[in-house]
């Protein structure tokens, strides 16, 4: 009996969720990491779409987006709208000479008393997110020639969103200069930027949660001589600028580390059976809890694969299944990203903290740091022969969740318990390209939490969001 009970409760936990996507009236509580899940899908979508054709465009992007969550610390629940307005520009000069342009502004609407920072509505600063410029010195050749260059290279400059490997690592916004480099069957790429200030740092200690201040640069080489696989390797390093506010006389701030990966992308036994995996090693130095002089040393490591089958067949369907591991550490204090609260002093720190991106649900939204997970999903397009919504794709998730250190903490605190198992979660969505300049978005997750957790309340996250194009 005592075994059932969790079981009944998560149980419990998604059929209630299944109630508040049929209605999408109801109150979706969640973590607010959540919705980094909804950012990073704009953000592809968005960056597909700069246009190659030569000339001078224009245009832009007005979104909605609903967001209703619990907030994991006081467990009362927020709402919040947020509407952005988006502007862009571009200008390619025979594909040699590319430059372009995106600006922000938006306003975020709480619902009475819901926004955290104890204010009501905010308009949000006018931002920068995109403003690079990139020289085809392989594409000026071909103009002149009309024969492809034995060394093909392109340099960028600007702030641009950038990435190395599988984005396991590295997937933030920089400002930076990226050189692109392609001979026979071997890519290089070599980056060297600093971090925009405004991206929320990886370390969620209060002075220094709100900006990311760091310089990073890294060399990938990856080849492309094989037919179905493209292997690659990485060296990515990271140097710490903090600048913490207010200054804490009793803890400095300070992570300094250096990554090595390697993996590969591609198919497998069949065509559409699609692979990627990535392996990496860390190390560096960092200031453990309550240290104000002398740093810890830092050896971490992390690992993905993902598998995804297209089937030939009407609907489109495709399954995916992943697993993915990063170290955890059994002395840090009761966060496994945190500063404060973190490292032990005079200990090796081997909490692996990157800057990448992974789904890892939308209502528990975890850092990686000390977790390990499967995920199994699938997804299809149920009416692509109908006129209207044959680009409309649904589809599910499931996570199940542990500590990689079961006496180890993860980065959500109030997993504090002795205990391996954290939990599992269940999310639903639907993505609807209703026209070529309108798309709906909507998704749901519902997460169970485990023995980690003293609380075992249904966790919950729900969000829906509309674009506009122009």
């Amino acid at each position: 009996m005592h075994g059932r009970a969790p079981l009944r409760r998560r149980f419990g936990c998604w059929i209630v969720g299944i109630t508040v996507l049929a209605t999408v009236a109801a109150r979706a509580p969640a973590q607010t990491n959540g919705r980094r899940v909804y950012q990073e899908q704009l953000r592809v979508r968005l960056d597909r779409q700069v246009p190659t054709e030569t000339g001078v465009q224009a245009g832009g992007w007005f979104n909605f987006a609903l967001f209703d969550y619990t907030d994991p610390e006081d467990r009362r629940r927020r709402t919040q709208r947020l509407f952005t307005l988006r502007g862009w520009a571009s200008l390619n000069v025979q594909g040699v000479h590319q430059a372009y342009f995106r600006g922000l502004l938006g306003w975020e609407d709480w619902n009475s008393g819901d926004n955290p920072k104890l204010r009501g509505d905010e308009d949000i600063d006018p931002v920068v997110e995109r403003a690079w410029y990139q020289l085809d010195l392989a594409q000026l050749h071909r103009n002149r020639t009309g024969r492809e260059p034995p060394v093909a290279l392109k340099i960028k400059v600007g702030r641009a969103y950038t990435q190395i490997g599988t984005a396991l690592t590295l997937s933030v916004p920089m400002d930076m200069i990226q050189f692109d480099v392609s001979t026979g069957a071997w890519d290089v790429m070599a980056l060297l930027g600093r971090t925009v200030s405004r991206t929320p740092n990886i370390d969620p200690s209060e002075p220094v949660a709100t900006r990311l201040r760091r310089s990073i640069w890294g060399v990938e080489v990856a080849y492309n001589g094989l037919a179905r696989h493209r292997p690659f390797v990485y060296f990515l390093s990271n140097s710490d600028d903090p600048k913490p506010r207010p200054r804490d006389p009793n803890q400095s701030f300070g992570y300094d580390s250096h990554y090595v990966g390697l993996g590969s992308t591609g198919s497998v036994l069949d065509p559409n059976l699609h692979y990627q995996c990535e392996l990496v090693g860390e190390w560096g130095k960092t200031y453990s809890d309550g240290v104000t002089a002398g740093r810890d040393p830092i050896q971490a490591f992390a690992a993905d694969f993902l598998v995804e089958y297209y089937f030939r067949r009407p609907g489109r369907p495709r399954v995916q299944a992943e697993y993915l591991f990063a170290s955890g550490d059994s002395d840090r204090r009761v966060s496994a990203t945190s500063t404060i609260g973190g490292n032990r002093a005079g200990t090796v720190d081997h909490a692996f903290n990157a800057f990448g991106f992974r789904d890892t649900g939308l209502a528990f939204a975890p850092r990686i740091s000390n977790l390990q997970m499967f995920m199994v999903g699938g997804s299809f397009f149920p009416f692509e022969n109908h006129r209207w919504f044959r680009k409309m794709e649904v589809g599910t998730k499931a996570f199940f969740y542990q500590k990689a250190k079961s006496g180890g903490p993860i980065s959500v605190i109030s997993a504090g318990k002795d205990s391996r198992y954290l939990g599992m979660e269940w999310d639903v969505f639907c993505d609807w390209r209703i026209t070529s300049d309108v798309a709906f978005t909507i998704r749901y997750g519902a997460f169970g939490p485990g023995g980690a957790f003293s609380d075992q309340s249904c966790v919950q996250f729900f969000y829906t969001g509309v674009t506009f194009s122009f």
